[in-house]
């Protein structure tokens, strides 16, 4: 176990290596739903997760190295009782804050404690249905809808500001305009369409079931008002105008579109509940995406000198195999989301599978192929 030390990181330094600017904390495993297409299994207490002191110094850390904002996640972070304490602490440290929560916890004490730094955090807050049937059914929680719907409008009577993320599949999508109306009325900032089921955690027994097909995805677009590119820079703008925003691949976007990715390897850096340092806060359990652990090294041991981060931050898209490899918003885009390439093909390398599935459909747009006679198959190896 590291010694712990707060008292290092009261405020922020040079340091020469690469600026990390984002930083994800799994603050748990517990959560108090069942989701069916959870990428972590996410349920039951687990008795691995940081402790209160464990997570300050890791914000700590992540100050020294230079990352402004730090989303908490889970499982569920709400179910943690210190978790207003560590918000207050990285406000303290000078953080921008955002918690990722199913919303069943969002009671108005909780909401008070949450903000009582002087800066409310900005909600990531699931829905996944028009109503308490599609949404309960999904999360394998009764009165789940209208407790988060209700946790929702209490959050902006205390003037916080959220965005609703929604996972599509194919038993849902006739729900989507009713869904997003609904949105739009509580006020969120930003409507986020999940198009896609993570081939990990629980999310591998029902992807094939529940995954809409490639027709249906473009269905769903198209019944819906224009979107834009998934906001990845997890800095939405304090509004209540709803922004209406997809998964869609960067190569889809219209063009002119800024290609604006997570940073993986490069700026941004998950923290798994049991001290794992990873390229994403789905990643457990599979080696090649895990860089160390913050109870044997030190955060910028582990972003600095790690094999994983070394090898990979210097990618920038020709290492990709597939479509990605030849795709002409390849340096940019760098194979957009690799926790979806690696929980589908178990290969760090492989290509976005939406993007992949859409070129092997004949659906990938001509222009966006930089070289059309050189082979873009993917064979799947594991």
């Amino acid at each position: 176990m590291v010694r712990l030390d707060d008292s290092r990181y009261s405020g922020r330094v040079g340091v020469s290596m690469p600026q990390l600017r984002n930083i994800t904390i799994s603050t748990t495993l517990t959560c108090n739903e069942a989701c069916a297409h959870c990428w972590v299994s996410a349920g039951p207490r687990r008795s691995e997760d940081m402790t209160t002191a464990e997570i300050r110094r890791v914000l700590g850390e992540a100050a020294v190295l230079g990352a402004e904002h730090v989303k908490f996640t889970g499982g569920e972070p709400l179910v943690r009782s210190d978790l207003p304490d560590l918000v207050e602490h990285a406000h303290t440290l000078g953080f921008r804050v955002s918690i990722e929560t199913n919303g069943l916890l969002l009671r108005r004490g909780l909401l008070k404690s949450l903000s009582r730094s002087g800066a409310s955090p900005h909600l990531y807050v699931s829905l996944d249905g028009a109503n308490r049937h599609t949404h309960d059914r999904f999360r394998m929680k009764p009165g789940a809808f209208n407790t988060t719907v209700a946790n929702l409008r209490e959050a902006r009577e205390q003037d916080y500001y959220f965005s609703v993320h929604t996972v599509v599949r194919r038993q849902m999508v006739d729900e989507l305009p009713a869904l997003h109306e609904l949105v739009r009325s509580l006020g969120a900032s930003q409507h986020k369409l999940i198009l896609t089921l993570q081939d990990l955690g629980r999310g591998r027994r029902i992807r094939a079931q529940a995954e809409a097909s490639l027709d249906e995805m473009f269905a769903v677009i198209d019944s819906l008002p224009p979107q834009e590119f998934w906001d990845y820079g997890w800095d939405p703008a304090p509004t209540r105008e709803t922004r209406l925003m997809t998964t869609l691949p960067p190569a889809f976007q219209p063009a002119g579109t800024p290609v604006v990715t997570c940073g993986w390897s490069q700026s941004f850096l998950a923290v798994l509940a049991d001290g794992s340092v990873a390229l994403c806060h789905g990643l457990y359990d599979l080696d090649e995406a895990i860089a160390g652990n913050l109870r044997s090294d030190s955060l910028a041991e582990i972003w600095k000198s790690s094999t994983l981060f070394e090898t990979t931050r210097s990618w920038s898209g020709d290492e990709l195999s597939g479509i990605c490899g030849n795709c002409v918003v390849r340096h940019e885009c760098r194979g957009l989301c690799r926790a979806s390439a690696i929980g589908r093909y178990r290969d760090l390398a492989a290509p976005y599978p939406t993007c992949q599935q859409l070129f092997d459909a004949g659906l990938f747009p001509e222009q966006m192929i930089e070289d059309p006679a050189r082979d873009s198959s993917y064979v799947c190896v594991t």
